[in-house]
């Protein structure tokens, strides 16, 4: 006598189809962890404040980040002249050590780090979502809107590339004349 074939149920696997299955993370508000972030431009007070004002509910960490920009494309062979000086890197932790410095002496737990990168907006994309912020807080220099389209605004690119919201503080544009001596 042959034994008959048992079927064994099946399990069922949950079929999740691309990312839009993926149910999105709910962020605190106000936000527990917040990224002070720059391309490069000195924090001013009113960004610090901003800043300051998004923590302070929570008392917030907040990690303070600056920018270096590299040079050139990445289609060719890496050249060390296109890299930041250690000049350009001294000037970058210099920005962020006198705003954490500020932000220390207001109570708050804070971090710095510099980084480099072609793509800023791209970069501090990265770190906001590898590091779960739950805010970025960047300077936004006033510009006139055709440098705008060829320089690219740092705030809705930040925006475009992850799901954190961006607090973008208009600031006075960098001077970029020499001063006049007398």
């Amino acid at each position: 006598m042959a034994a008959e074939p048992v079927e064994r149920p099946r399990k069922k696997v949950p079929r999740v189809m691309g990312a839009a299955g993926a149910t999105p993370i709910r962020l605190p508000d106000p936000p527990r962890r917040v990224l002070l972030a720059s391309s490069g431009v000195p924090f001013t007070p009113e960004v610090i404040g901003r800043a300051i004002e998004l923590a302070t509910p929570e008392h917030a960490k907040i990690t303070v980040l600056s920018i270096a920009r590299v040079f050139g494309t990445s289609l060719g062979i890496p050249h060390p002249g296109l890299q930041p000086t250690p000049g350009e890197w001294n000037e970058q932790r210099e920005i962020v050590n006198e705003a954490a410095k500020i932000l220390r002496r207001k109570g708050f737990e804070v971090r710095v780090a510099v980084a480099r990168s072609r793509n800023a907006a791209k970069m501090i994309a990265r770190w906001g979502k590898a590091r779960r912020f739950h805010a970025i807080v960047v300077p936004d220099p006033v510009r006139p809107m055709w440098r705008r389209v060829i320089e690219g605004d740092l705030s809705r690119e930040i925006e475009r590339r992850c799901d954190i919201p961006v607090h973008a503080v208009p600031t006075p544009p960098p001077s970029r004349r020499r001063p006049v001596s007398k």
